[in-house]
């Protein structure tokens, strides 16, 4: 009988639709062996080092679909504004202040946050300098991404606009380094169509389809923002990103707020794929994102928790609630977004966007992405059905494990890496950066 490497024992949600009461996943290398009944496995198989979770819930790790570790350093800094003047007056300025070590310290401190708050893959936007350090943040926190430079040649700041093709020779670098399947890959992320002439956007589309990388982009998200847009195009957001050939399957699409039946149309027959954020859109005034509209037109729909200044963090479990709670208010009925559907957004959906076809489920095979809720604290005293539990009353505090790629990289609900060092580079950073509100 083969030893295997360890095994998880516990109340199994394998996906949306199924759930084994006192399973066990059985983990090889970096990929899932086996996942079924405890009582029958164990006999079938030498489980290895047994880590006993019994009653605890053992479930997929979430997959955050647009996120922004980079902005870390600027929690609390841009608070109570709209997005342009949140954008032009705060952020902008931040990035721009930062240099390698802080935008190194900022990730790292961003990626600690998600992984507690159970995230086991994000796609992520950088700044548009020293990408490097952001990727390497990535790499060493054990989080699996797609991680991005922010792409921009016009209508920023001066010391961020940059020549085309030395953007684009610059992402063909950091894709030979992280290409697709590297557990941290390289994503073209380029920021807005504002801040992207329209032959950036078409050709930054064009390396990232033929490259199999994720295009990820925001849009729609700020009715000034759709207006400059209109300025800049003649046409809607989805339109422009349409004609310049930005749509597709490899394509996410951040916030998708302001969208008409046209458009959603157009996001439909592309198979393009939303990110919903909605305390960011929230937060921003944003608006609040269709998305039943989009589910009930089969559009593939994840979830995320955008950067710490739009948000406040990266807490998912906030996100998921809010998610829900949202489109029931929006469509004044409560059977709007139940449970299982935010649920699978959260785990395969948001794996869907990433196109990651072996993460988001519990299933023999399958990377080893997975995540161990406590049910041990009173906000989970009782649990009708566990699915609930995690989407309206779980909270980050309730993460006990966080495994990625077979790594155990939280447990105890502590990270194995330390931070310590990179908060005392954010602290420094927090007293010496000045900024326009």
């Amino acid at each position: 009988m083969k030893k295997h490497r360890y095994s998880i024992v516990g109340d199994i949600i394998a996906s949306s639709e199924i759930f084994i009461k006192n399973g066990v996943v059985i983990i090889e290398d970096n990929k899932i062996y086996e996942v079924g009944e405890f009582n029958k496995l164990k006999k079938e198989y030498d489980l290895g080092t047994i880590y006993d979770e019994t009653n605890n819930i053992v479930m997929p790790g979430f997959v955050n679909t647009h996120s922004h570790a980079v902005q870390t350093a600027f929690r609390g800094a841009a608070d109570d504004l709209d997005l342009l003047p949140w954008l032009h007056n705060v952020i902008l300025p931040g990035e721009i202040s930062l240099n390698k070590n802080q935008i190194e310290a900022s990730c790292r401190i961003g990626y600690a946050e998600m992984l507690l708050s159970g995230i086991t893959s994000t796609n992520d936007m950088l700044t548009s300098k020293h990408s490097l350090s952001g990727i390497r943040a990535a790499v060493d926190s054990g989080i699996r991404g797609h991680v991005g430079k922010m792409l921009m040649d016009r209508n920023v700041p001066e010391e961020m606009i940059e020549d085309k093709d030395d953007i684009l020779k610059e992402c063909t670098n950091y894709a030979t380094k992280f290409p697709n399947g590297n557990r941290v890959q390289f994503a073209y992320t380029p920021r807005f169509i504002p801040a992207c002439s329209n032959e950036l956007m078409r050709e930054s589309a064009i390396d990232a389809y033929e490259k199999q990388l994720i295009f990820h982009t925001h849009s729609s998200e700020n009715m000034d923002e759709m207006k400059w847009v209109k300025e800049l195009t003649g046409k809607s957001n989805i339109e422009a990103l349409n004609e310049f050939g930005c749509m597709g399957q490899n394509t996410i699409l951040a916030h998708a707020i302001w969208t008409d039946e046209r458009e959603t149309k157009i996001i439909k027959e592309t198979e393009t794929n939303i990110s919903h954020n909605p305390s960011s859109n929230m937060k921003l005034a944003s608006g609040i994102a269709p998305i039943s509209d989009y589910c009930d037109e089969k559009i593939n729909v994840g979830i995320a928790t955008d950067g710490s200044p739009a948000s406040g963090g990266h807490d998912f479990f906030l996100e998921m609630k809010l998610a829900s709670f949202l489109q029931k208010i929006k469509n004044k009925n409560p059977k709007s977004l139940p449970a299982k559907d935010i649920f699978y957004m959260a785990t395969k959906g948001g794996a869907k966007s990433l196109n990651y076809e072996n993460v988001g489920e519990l299933k023999k095979g399958n990377l080893a992405d997975m995540i161990v809720l406590n049910t041990n604290n009173p906000n989970a005293k009782p649990i009708y059905d566990p699915y609930s539990f995690v989407v309206y009353s779980a909270q980050t505090r309730d993460v006990d494990k966080v495994i990625v790629n077979g790594e155990i990289r939280v447990d105890n609900g502590s990270l194995i890496n330390s931070i310590k060092d990179y908060i005392v580079i954010a602290e420094k950073y927090k007293d010496e950066f000045i900024f326009n509100k």
